[in-house]
């Protein structure tokens, strides 16, 4: 967790980064940029024994003068001439972000699922600062759960972790000092962010080197033979196409314990042997449908660039990896050493491709330009048509290995859940959280209306390589004796 601050005062207005402003201008109602995280909360730690709306929103406003963005509005540059910037709501109030909603009954995790798709097919409303958070009652064993929704321009995954911790304790009864005033300034006005836009304007000469040195890395790959590495090749699948404005979620967990066998059995990386679930897991889901294509599925895999000290930074600076996902294989052991082969090839053309020359690029782009872009590809359904660098996003992240607790419920479960759309209709997310791996899987539903064999088949893909796992440990021990 990072250590806490407790500067007062107004945060000056910020500018949002070239990848920010991306996720602003090419959001879509088939192309929602925000991510997800639900906590799943034992109330009866809570200090006094009540959980509810009244209590997350005490315990919200004690918290979030540590996080600057939540308490920011989204402000566009007069006739889109520069990105837009983040500003000190005037107006914000915590009640207005905070809601409530009952589960239907018997509050299982399907009822609860249900609730999670309502909560991500909705666009948030740039009126306000870009975050929500739903309060989810009536579930089985008098549990609760926490909802946040956040916008992908405000923060991502990497920060957004991190910045989330400021919600969290290490003891149910942890105090809180009383939070400093919020001052806001005054909204700036469309004079003011074009001042600030001509003070802060960028040199030509920057774009020139950027060109240069795009052109020097293409010749290099060229040069090398790479070109094809280069074009999109991810085969087609029955969620290849438009995304549609319904989601669909499922979430489930499964022993870290588990990962961690295959990993040393094997010989691999625990991001590896994710991947190896997820590889097995889509294509038994595929080969159950007679979808399967003979070409290995392509997942994207996003990689934070950031540095340490730029994880207290909330812009974006991340990048996606092309990993070649063995579905064509059926042989599980195989699916592992392919897996591990084809991360080390991504790795090696991820780091020879220079992954910072596409952000500079970003940080150019018109927003008008990339709206357009994005309005184009959904109405004319080019995800129909084109071909695409990607099947699916697979994301891995490591959590806390203690227990935790949300405003004094301890937290059971963190299923987290990263944005699908037009041609990668499938999103799996995993967090490690003490001795299990919590995933979420957030899809198109007009193209995965059935995502739950999707989450029941990754926790049974990876019973089954634990099992393949020990068993080859087994044979080797009894080799070597």
């Amino acid at each position: 967790m990072p250590p806490r601050s407790h500067a007062a005062g107004p945060n000056p207005p910020r500018r949002l980064s070239g990848e920010d402003a991306v996720f602003v201008h090419a959001e879509m109602p088939s192309m929602l940029m925000h991510s997800l995280g639900t906590l799943i909360l034992d109330p009866s730690t809570v200090p006094g024994g009540r959980f509810d709306r009244a209590h997350l929103i005490r315990h919200v406003k004690k918290r979030i003068h540590q996080m600057p963005p939540f308490r920011q509005r989204l402000l566009e540059v007069p006739l889109s001439l520069g990105t837009p910037v983040l500003a000190d709501d005037p107006d914000f109030r915590v009640e207005n972000h905070v809601h409530r909603v009952v589960a239907r009954r018997p509050g299982t995790p399907r009822e609860l699922a249900l609730v999670v798709e309502e909560v991500a097919g909705q666009q948030l409303d740039r009126s306000k600062p870009l975050w929500e958070m739903w309060l989810v009652e009536g579930l089985a064993d008098g549990r609760c759960a926490v909802v946040t929704k956040m916008h992908h321009c405000m923060i991502d995954g990497a920060s957004g972790a991190s910045q989330m911790a400021n919600l969290l304790d290490f003891t149910p009864d942890a105090e809180s000092p009383k939070p400093p005033r919020f001052r806001p300034a005054p909204l700036p006005s469309g004079w003011a962010l074009l001042r600030g836009l001509l003070a802060n304007s960028r040199d030509p000469r920057e774009l020139a080197r950027l060109a240069q040195s795009t052109a020097a890395g293409l010749f290099d790959s060229v040069r090398a033979g790479n070109v094809a590495s280069l074009l999109p090749d991810a085969p087609r699948t029955p969620w290849s196409g438009p995304a549609g404005t319904r989601r669909r979620v499922a979430f489930g967990s499964a022993p870290l314990d588990d990962i961690k066998i295959v990993k040393s059995a094997f010989g691999v990386t625990v991001n590896d042997a994710v991947l190896a679930a997820c590889a097995l897991t889509l294509r038994r889901y595929l080969e159950a449908r007679d979808a399967l294509p003979e070409q290995p599925l392509v997942c994207a895999v996003p990689v934070s660039l950031k540095s340490d000290q730029e994880l207290r930074h909330f812009s974006n600076k991340v990048s996606l990896m092309s990993v070649r996902l063995p579905t064509h294989l059926d042989d599980p052991a195989a699916i592992v050493r392919a897996v591990q082969q084809e991360t080390e090839a991504a790795k090696r053309s991820f780091e020879a491709s220079d992954p910072e020359l596409l952000l500079g690029w970003l940080d150019w782009a018109p927003g008008p330009l990339v709206t357009m872009g994005a309005r184009l590809f959904v109405g004319l359904e080019l995800a129909n048509h084109v071909p695409m660098p990607w099947n699916c996003v697979v994301s891995n992240m490591r959590g806390a290995p203690f227990p935790l607790y949300f405003a004094g419920a301890k937290v059971l479960a963190t299923y987290p859940m990263g944005p699908a759309g037009d041609g990668v209709g499938v999103n799996i997310t995993v967090l490690s959280n003490m001795d299990r791996l919590d995933f979420g899987v957030l899809a198109a539903g007009d193209t995965v209306p059935d995502v739950w064999d999707l989450a029941d088949g990754f926790a049974t893909a990876v019973e089954e390589l634990r099992a393949i796992a020990e068993q080859r440990g087994a044979i080797g021990a009894a080799g070597g004796a």
